[in-house]
């Protein structure tokens, strides 16, 4: 019963396959309304670079005539060559992954999809941290585990078919 149904099954889905690669052979081509591109946009002003970046040159030079001036030496003393500059040493978060030791991944992602070596990984890199070990431990343990349950059913999915 089993073999016919998966029989009839197949020949469904071959059947189903011929009538779209017919249809999408047979289909006439959709135009679209994309708008053009201002190709302008993609090419570089090297005069506008420059005028953007007069404002930190004039702050270099500074720097570079008074050496040990601080930003905050500047800004209490109300220069104007910090105006329109900020003192953000990593803007929008550049910096900010360089202290992190697995990389801006989760320690749990480094045991699910690793397994034990993820969390060897995650064991060496934090310096033995607990809390992030047994997190890659919770993904290592949930990953197998999913692996198990699917090898069983697959497995016992086989058997069924074979006796």
């Amino acid at each position: 019963m089993k073999k016919t149904l998966l029989k009839s099954f197949s020949l469904i889905l071959a059947f189903v396959m011929l009538a779209a690669q017919t249809h999408s052979l047979s289909a006439k081509t959709i135009t679209t309304n994309a708008p053009d591109l201002e190709e302008s946009v993609f090419v570089l002003d090297e005069a506008a670079l420059d005028l953007a970046f007069s404002e930190l040159d004039d702050l270099e030079s500074f720097l570079a005539q008074n050496e040990g001036v601080t930003y905050a030496d500047l800004q209490a003393a109300g220069s104007d060559l910090i105006a329109n500059i900020s003192d953000i040493t990593a803007p929008m978060g550049q910096g900010a992954a360089s202290d992190d030791p697995l990389f801006g991944i989760p320690a749990f992602w480094w045991g699910c999809v690793l397994g034990w070596v993820g969390l060897l990984l995650v064991f060496l890199l934090t310096d033995k941290d607990r809390e992030l070990t047994r997190k890659a431990m919770t993904g290592c343990l949930i990953s197998t585990g999913v692996a198990v349950v699917l090898s069983g059913i697959y497995y016992f999915w086989i058997w069924n078919e074979v006796y």
